[in-house]
């Protein structure tokens, strides 16, 4: 096979996720290491591409975006009312914006020329590699146009597809979007019947940390991912959502999806030797005070009895669980602090846990959104499904509780009996506002890990019975945004392009699913 030199620009984007070896512990061990980089083929691409500090757990991202800035507005945060607290710190949304560019995008683009390089035989036996790449690219491609709205995309990271420098114009959110559904329907079906050689099989295992080489859970993360998008943009063109969902759901054989916790699609490293590891940053993203949201548990999880509590949060003094108000002053807060009132998330499951994954997509979360099509269309038994989405949620944070790195005692799975009670809580049980009941647990399931998809399906849904106390101090933000502002970035380095999608750079602007 071909090799291809890594040299100038290309080198300081992706060297920090070429691998130099063909086995799993390979991989792990060198693919991080910038000075093995000196050369780059599709299959190390590919693995290096999936290297992302915006899924797996990372100090900067949780501490000055996901959860102050992304939890708060998804109420997955323990936020009192405070000047400035909807305010965007727009130096760390430009971090967030930058990694897709710099890293997702233009690995993606390097592999794609890469492979478009080759000669027949390898464009054939490598494009295993080039579609289940696209699955994970539009992923994060789907995140970036909730958090945004229009963004760069088709002319996206020309320097690495063909050498050349050009400022990338916006594409139409709403575009994106059909194009990522239809694509993604496209690829379904390729999985669906290739069958790669025992070498190319044997290749995809070797550089496959997230799925470890098994291509029916490539498939089930491509189903998945095309159900939730397609839920996504129900409310905004319901007849072409419903139809792609119908075809998903009346044939699992072809369409499979994630079923099963021990399903989920995670990047979960082995040990905390890892590379994929970076020791405490958990706990350091998670701050000296990772207090627990006052809505989540006070009105919704604690007077159900809710059995994710003992993962989620700690008890506080009176051996409660007790989140923070969000209508509490600073002062009121950090009196509940000193009484050591308030629960916190728990340590053993996040924030000393050094093994916690990169969550892609869960079986329940997959389970929730079959349970909304089959309420709103009929297509299925919707109480079984937002049933199985709770255990299925149930067994997903026990399964990251007992699997903590952390040396400690770990907590006790609920039994049948107890999971069958909650169940019947007035609250929790189906029969009644079940639209409602879905969306608030799935909001539940996602905790502040997953604050961006969480934040997405609220403003989707408005079902979550969220309030927002206006922020009277400042004079930007009163209440929370509907998307995040652009980089100020474009507005200086990509001007003419930006002029185009500047009447949209609001706070208040709503994006194209949004239309609740």
């Amino acid at each position: 096979m071909k090799k291809v030199i890594v040299t100038g620009l290309l080198g300081l984007l992706s060297v920090g996720a070429i691998v130099t070896g063909c086995k799993q512990t390979d991989i792990d061990s060198a693919y991080l290491n910038p000075s093995g980089a000196v050369s780059a083929d599709v299959q190390r691409l590919w693995a290096g591409m999936l290297f992302n500090e915006r899924v797996n757990p990372r100090y900067w991202n949780l501490y000055t975006f996901l959860i102050p800035e992304i939890g708060t507005y998804s109420q997955l945060n323990g936020f009192t009312t405070t000047n400035g607290v909807y305010e965007q710190v727009t130096a760390y949304n430009a971090d967030r914006w930058n990694v897709y560019y710099t890293q997702t995008m233009a690995r993606y683009r390097e592999l794609e020329k890469v492979y478009n390089n080759l000669g027949t035989e390898d464009k054939a036996g490598l494009q295993l590699f080039l579609e289940t790449g696209r699955i994970f690219l539009y992923d994060q491609t789907a995140q970036m146009i909730d958090l945004w709205g229009d963004i760069p995309f088709s002319t996206a990271g020309q320097l690495n597809a063909q050498g050349t420098i050009s400022l990338a114009t916006y594409d139409e959110a709403k575009t994106t979007y059909s194009t990522i559904l239809t694509d993604l329907k496209r690829i379904s079906d390729y999985l669906a019947t290739t069958t790669p050689t025992t070498f190319y099989a044997n290749q995809f295992t070797s550089y496959d940390y997230v799925n470890k080489g098994n291509l029916l859970k490539w498939r089930k993360y491509c189903n998945s991912l095309m159900l939730r998008l397609a839920m996504r943009v129900s409310n905004a063109d319901e007849a072409a959502a419903k139809a792609l969902v119908t075809t998903i759901l009346s044939d699992p054989t072809k369409y499979p999806l994630v079923d099963a916790a021990t399903e989920s699609i995670t990047i979960q490293p082995a040990a905390t030797t890892s590379n994929l590891v970076a020791v405490n940053d958990m706990r350091n993203g998670f701050g000296v005070n990772p207090f627990a949201p006052g809505y989540l548990v006070n009105d919704v999880m604690a007077p159900a009895n809710d059995p994710r509590l003992p993962v989620y949060f700690t008890t506080n003094a009176s051996g409660k669980y007790a989140g923070v108000k969000n209508t509490w002053t600073a002062t009121e807060l950090t009196a509940a602090q000193t009484a050591n009132a308030v629960s916190r998330w728990d340590s053993t499951t996040f924030s000393e846990n050094n093994l916690f994954p990169g969550i892609l997509i869960t079986s329940a979360e997959t389970w929730f959104n079959k349970a909304e099509a089959y309420e709103r269309w009929g297509l299925g038994n919707a109480k079984t499904a937002y049933e199985s989405g709770i255990r299925q949620s149930i067994a997903f944070w026990y399964g990251i509780n007992s699997g903590s790195s952390r040396n400690a005692a770990k907590d006790v799975a609920p039994t049948e009996a107890q999971i069958t009670t909650f169940l019947a809580q007035p609250s929790v049980a189906y029969g009644t506002d079940n639209l409602k009941k879905i969306a608030t647990q799935k909001w539940v399931d996602y905790t502040v890990m997953q604050a961006t998809q969480a934040w997405a399906e609220y403003r989707r849904t408005k079902l979550v019975g969220f309030t927002f106390p206006t922020d009277n101090g400042s004079n930007s933000a009163k209440t929370p945004p509907t998307r995040l502002l652009y980089p100020t970035s474009e507005a200086s380095l990509n001007t003419t392009n930006y002029q185009a999608v500047k009447a949209k750079d609001t706070q208040t602007t709503k994006l194209f699913w949004d239309v609740k």
